[in-house]
């Protein structure tokens, strides 16, 4: 990667980003994944026996993999009813040198606890609050985003509204960055619901946009002032890597490179490359260099991997 250095000074020396090893200053994150799950379980609903990844044992290798094509940080979206495992995650990053930003939040409908359906917006935002300003259950390691919220694909349901309004409430109150898992037709909702909370439309990150072949689509989330990730790469049985890299130069050019990032969103094992996958190595070892090849600069990928995660992670520090 060319140099990192960055007008950090632009940062309050109040505000920094929050590991499951600590706080680190915004300069210190480094080439970032911004969508990824190194411990999860999907397979409750899916029923596929491979969606899960249950050892720090079996994805140390993957990762390890990843960090030798420069990656240095990334942001672990599992979240509480997808078995979220945060003592894994601090083994991980201290085994791997990986610096990782934990997530707090719950996916979707399916996955959701019965407890969750009926308990409020302004409670479930509590349980978020604490663990951003307090820790995950008795670690005290806290985590450092409020995601995936989750929307369904046609229409969110009650309970998937009502964590989104949550993590609106959370956000607000931590200065903490919202992420999303987010299909065209509830991008705008999820969008107006966070805005209307009164979060900064900075802190907003709508994810899997790269899933949708649509540049003018993209352009126009983007004005609004949000960030959209481009965090499938590799999965070219969704979106060829060509076209999320064609897609991703047209943000660029109109000038909205600021705003997008990159990752893989590895959510089972047979993604690995052990499994002959591409695991988490799709973004470095593919896209990015096909961006490079369609006209991309090298300070355009830095934006990407580095400037645009290091801006939109930092929140309040918290004593």
């Amino acid at each position: 990667m060319a140099s990192q250095a960055r007008a950090w000074d632009a940062f309050r020396e109040d505000e920094m980003i929050q590991t499951v090893s600590g706080r680190i200053k915004p300069s210190e994150l480094g080439v970032t994944m911004c969508y990824e799950h190194f411990i999860v379980d999907l397979t409750a609903v899916r029923k596929d026996g491979v969606s899960k990844i249950e050892t720090a044992e079996e994805v140390k290798p993957e990762i390890q993999l990843m960090m030798s094509l420069g990656v240095q940080a990334a942001v672990e979206v599992t979240t509480i009813d997808l078995k979220r495992d945060i003592r894994k995650l601090k083994q991980i990053s201290d085994e791997t040198g990986l610096k990782i930003v934990a997530s707090t939040g719950f996916y979707l409908d399916p996955f959701h606890p019965d407890w969750l359906r009926e308990t409020s917006a302004e409670e479930i935002a509590d349980i978020f609050i604490k663990e951003l300003t307090e820790g995950i259950e008795e670690t005290g390691i806290r985590a450092g985003i409020i995601a995936e919220i989750a929307s369904s694909p046609e229409v969110f349901t009650p309970s998937e509204m009502n964590v989104l309004k949550a993590a609106g409430i959370a956000a607000v109150m931590t200065g903490s960055a919202v992420s999303t898992h987010t299909g065209r037709k509830t991008a705008q909702e999820t969008i107006d619901t966070l805005i209307h909370a009164g979060v900064n439309p900075d802190k907003i990150i709508i994810g899997h946009q790269d899933l949708i072949d649509d540049s003018d689509y993209h352009l126009a989330l983007l004005k609004q002032g949000v960030n959209i990730a481009f965090d499938t790469c590799g999965k070219s049985a969704y979106m060829s890597d060509d076209a999320r890299a064609e897609n991703a130069i047209k943000i660029i050019r109109s000038g909205y490179g600021d705003h997008l990032m990159l990752s893989n969103d590895v959510s089972r094992n047979s993604y690995f490359v052990s499994n002959h996958g591409t695991g988490y190595t799709a973004a470095m070892s593919i896209v990015v260099p096909k961006i490079l090849e369609k006209g991309g600069l090298q300070k355009d990928i830095d934006k990407l991997l580095i400037d645009n995660p290091a801006r939109i992670l930092n929140n309040r520090a918290w004593d």
